[in-house]
């Protein structure tokens, strides 16, 4: 049953940036999009590079390996369909955000 599990400090994620988290097994990126908080799976589905790496624009993230582009609302790619990656909720709490997994 999926639930909540307190990731990161909000305040520690600058726009534009994001941390690793490693939840339950899963490693998780957890991106800061101008205010907005987003996770995924933290590996391209294209090679496995760590997306957290990634230059983030307009709510989407490019994989610094080979310039695979990923929708972090959706988790669609958006040059390469029907390619994805996998996207956790989050709930920011008291200055906190809390990514629902498995």
């Amino acid at each position: 049953m999926p639930q909540f599990v307190r990731g990161a400090d909000i305040q520690e994620i600058p726009p534009g940036t994001a941390r690793v988290l490693r939840i339950r097994g899963r490693e998780i990126a957890l991106f800061n999009a101008d205010g907005t908080f987003y996770a995924v799976k933290n590996s391209c589905p294209h090679r496995g590079f760590s997306l957290d790496r990634g230059a983030v624009q307009d709510g989407v993230v490019t994989c610094p390996g080979h310039g695979w582009q990923f929708d972090l609302r959706t988790g669609d790619s958006v040059d390469h369909p029907p390619a994805g990656i996998r996207c956790y909720r989050v709930e920011i709490r008291q200055g906190w955000a809390w990514v629902e997994v498995p």
